[in-house]
């Protein structure tokens, strides 16, 4: 075993998950969320280690894989490869496409080990403070989770505020937690436990988008250019160390904060390249800088949206959210409590991010090859694939047809709000924190009496983070009337 913390069963489910995951990757259309979604029921007979290890390496590998179909094809493989896209196809069109892939899995590398060693020092730190919040700090952090996605979702934050609702509301059906009476169950025995939260976020986000990508009648891409390893690019770890660096930081910080995610770290660490470059005109023309802070920030960015979800048990970004969702089928409750009470799962958690941020590199690049030749795989057998896995995984996990129903079902409403511009992100955050918002709200009514408004008063830190949920609402609004004002100026 390594260090005690993980072993052969863990680093084999880590190997799959990122071999599986770049490939997930670099399928334009598909990305690390619906892998990380299909990837949750097979989970199910895992040891809580063993399950994060494969979740991480979908990860990991998904936000790497893009930088791939960025670079040969000019299709951003993910919408966070889309800065990466700007610097690396000019290169490969200017026949440099070796040097751009190889620069990417380097500045990948280097932002995963950042990102991990960063999560390993931050996250005890920030649940030592955590672990002494009660009812009222730990609603309003879950409602500053829920608000954050709901309100930086693109588009209309009314659009987002609805779907975040929707979760909450579907989040309330099964049992009552505090009288154990059955509630919104439809009459039916079958949902006393609630929705089964691998059947809608299948649904939701596998069938949606192969439902999406059958309309948009795709038939797959073709890239015939041969493809190798430039081990000269590996002297830009010492050349251009700084701008790995700046760049591993910033998507660092813009990780921790709940609902930001990879696009907006790629391209603030992209424009703060070309700020600090000698020659700015090179960008968007393969700079070579501009490969690597995109690479890198997107890559620390998984390291640092791990932070709250572990710490706090507010979800970085919706990949997070997912992933906590398979912690808490294990019976494992990510938040400061779990840095006492599952010790052993954190530590493999933190072993394997690391272990999946050192392979990234060897694993990249020695089957970068086989990568690019999947782009040769015709669309309509993907997706025949992809639903397949959906149907199977979905029925494992209870062998319930309903639970075939409910993936149906959340299917086709996730590709209506697709189609009419609905996020399904705040959904999941929505079902996700839907429990944690009602629990400890009524737990902190109880602890009030009849002074719940006094209550919360009182409690200084719960006020601030209010103050935080009401800002972060208030912030897309001001800005939308901002722009709205320059505009007509």
């Amino acid at each position: 075993e390594l260090g005690g913390l993980v072993g052969l069963a863990q680093v084999g489910a880590l190997l799959i998950g990122l071999v599986l995951g770049i490939i997930v990757g670099v399928l334009p259309g598909l990305g690390p969320l619906l892998g990380v979604t299909l990837a949750i029921p097979f989970t199910f007979h895992m040891d809580p280690v063993s399950s994060i290890a494969l979740l991480i390496g979908f990860y990991q590998g998904g936000s790497y894989g893009g930088a791939v179909t960025a670079t040969v094809l000019g299709i951003p493989g993910t919408p966070i490869a889309a800065a990466t896209l700007l610097d690396a196809h000019p290169m490969a069109l200017a026949g440099r496409s070796s040097e751009a892939v190889t620069l990417a899995t380097l500045a990948s590398w280097v932002g995963g080990l950042i990102g991990g060693t960063v999560l390993l020092f931050t996250a005890p730190a920030l649940a030592k403070i955590a672990v002494r919040f009660g009812p009222a700090e730990t609603f309003a952090l879950a409602a500053l989770g829920l608000t954050a996605i709901a309100s930086l979702s693109q588009g209309s934050t009314l659009k987002g505020l609805l779907s975040g609702l929707f979760g909450l509301m579907c989040a309330t059906i099964g049992t009552d937690p505090f009288t154990g009476i059955a509630r919104f169950n439809f009459d039916r025995t079958e949902f006393s436990g609630g929705l089964t939260f691998v059947a809608l976020l299948v649904g939701l986000f596998a069938i949606s988008e192969v439902l999406m990508q059958v309309e948009r009648s795709l038939r797959g891409w073709q890239a015939s250019e041969r493809i190798g390893v430039a081990f000269s690019m590996f002297r830009t770890l010492v050349s251009r160390f700084f701008g790995y660096l700046r760049a591993s930081m910033v998507g660092v910080g813009i990780g921790i904060i709940p609902a930001v995610g990879g696009v907006t770290s790629a391209f603030l660490a992209y424009k703060l390249a070309r700020d600090f470059s000698k020659e700015p005109e090179r960008f968007g023309k393969g700079a070579p800088e501009g490969v690597i802070a995109s690479e890198a920030a997107n890559s620390a960015t998984t390291g640092g949206a791990l932070i709250p979800m572990l710490a706090l048990g507010i979800p970085g970004d919706p990949i997070v959210a997912v992933m906590m969702g398979g912690l808490l089928i294990h019976g494992v409750t990510p938040g400061p409590m779990l840095f006492f009470t599952n010790l052993d799962v954190l530590n493999g958690i933190f072993a394997t991010f690391l272990i999946g941020a050192m392979l990234l590199l060897p694993l990249g690049l020695a089957l970068l090859p086989l990568f690019v030749r999947v782009l040769r795989v015709p669309l309509d057998y993907m997706l025949a694939g992809v639903l397949l896995l959906a149907i199977f995984g979905t029925f494992a996990v209870q062998r319930q047809t309903l639970d075939l129903w409910i993936m149906w079902l959340f299917g086709i409403v996730g590709y209506a709000m697709r189609k009419a511009g609905f996020p399904l992100a705040p959904l999941v955050i929505g079902f996700v924190l839907g429990p944690i918002v009602e629990v400890n709200l009524r737990r902190a009514a109880t602890l009030a009496s009849s002074d719940l408004t006094g209550y919360f008063l009182g409690r200084p830190i719960a006020l601030g983070i209010l103050v935080l949920v009401l800002l972060a609402l208030a912030f897309p609004m001001l800005r939308a009337l901002w722009q709205r004002r320059a505009g007509n100026s």
